[in-house]
């Protein structure tokens, strides 16, 4: 089972995008797919289903509130995340077959949870402060191991943030892919974000030298990529110059760049309303959405190499 992190600091850049389109199209190639929504605005969630279908059948007992509620309480027997499953095979809107494809749905009240997590850290001396950081941000490594003979891939579309939940996130992680667009910005975000991940792996292993616990694994987590998103498009159906300088500057930097994805709000913009991501959807007579459709799966297929490399 290898598990990925959708992260970047920058809101908008199209991370929800990418992990809904990345996680439908390893179903549709046979892999057994479990989609993790921690982003409190839960737009992963709305990927697939609309937020009135959610409120009336998952909102209340069935989301990453309801697991972390039980977390911080302090309950002793920490719930299954298998009671929060929603199979996203039972929409027949997205026509996928026999394939396993599930998901965990977030809830804007992750906010307030999130920092019921931070203070469960406790820092009066250097023992504590190991053993609570420890405990707190390995919460969803250690409840996914549960299903390690269940998925193939699971994908976890994290907030534009560094919080406890994205700490999680990259604690359970084999790999973290980055969207970005292709700006200054973004790029500055870019090496601050692979920074900041690296501080948190040193932190972390410093933690495990102190307790010196062997149910925590060092972390191997590894940078798969960075995804250029709503790409620019120019004549030659290339990325506009400037774009194309941004690309070329990052790779010489030692980035792995997957493929661009063009910027079309009409193919996108839909799929939320739809409940089926821009690459299962079939276009019969736009030119524009079919090459975008080939693109994503082009995407998905480099993807899918990457982690099985």
């Amino acid at each position: 089972m290898k598990v990925v992190s959708v992260i970047n600091y920058k809101g908008g850049v199209g991370k929800t995008t990418l992990a809904a389109n990345l996680g439908a199209y390893a179903a549709s190639r046979g892999r057994r797919v479990l989609m993790i929504d921690l982003d409190p605005q839960t737009q992963l969630t709305f990927s697939f289903m609309t937020p009135e279908v959610w409120k009336e059948r998952y909102a209340d007992d069935r989301t990453f509130k309801n697991y972390f509620e039980a977390v911080t309480n302090g309950d002793f027997l920490i719930p299954s995340l298998r009671e929060y499953l929603i199979p996203l095979n039972n929409w027949d809107t997205l026509k996928l077959g026999e394939e396993k494809f599930d998901l965990i749905s977030s809830h804007l009240d992750l906010i307030d949870l999130d920092i019921k997590l931070a203070n469960m850290i406790i820092v009066t001396h250097d023992d504590m402060l190991a053993s609570s950081s420890l405990r707190t941000y390995s919460h969803l490594q250690r409840s996914l191991a549960e299903f390690r003979d269940d998925y193939d891939i699971v994908l976890i579309d994290c907030p534009p943030t560094f919080n406890i939940l994205v700490k999680n996130a990259i604690f359970a992680s084999d790999y973290y892919i980055i969207p970005a667009k292709l700006d200054y910005l973004s790029m500055l975000g870019i090496a601050n974000l692979e920074r900041n991940v690296n501080f948190f792996r040193i932190d972390c292993q410093k933690f495990m030298d102190i307790k010196m616990d062997m149910n925590y694994a060092p972390l191997k987590l590894s940078l798969l990529g960075i995804v250029p998103m709503m790409v620019d498009i120019a004549k030659g159906d290339e990325p506009i110059a400037v774009q194309q300088e941004y690309m070329k500057a990052m790779k010489d930097e030692g980035y792995y760049m997957f493929r661009y994805v063009r910027n079309n709000g009409s193919v996108f913009g839909g799929a939320p309303r739809e409940g089926v991501p821009a690459v299962l959807t079939r276009p019969r007579f736009n030119l524009s959405a079919k090459r975008i459709v080939r693109e994503l799966q082009e995407l998905g297929e480099e993807f899918l190499r990457k982690i099985d490399a």
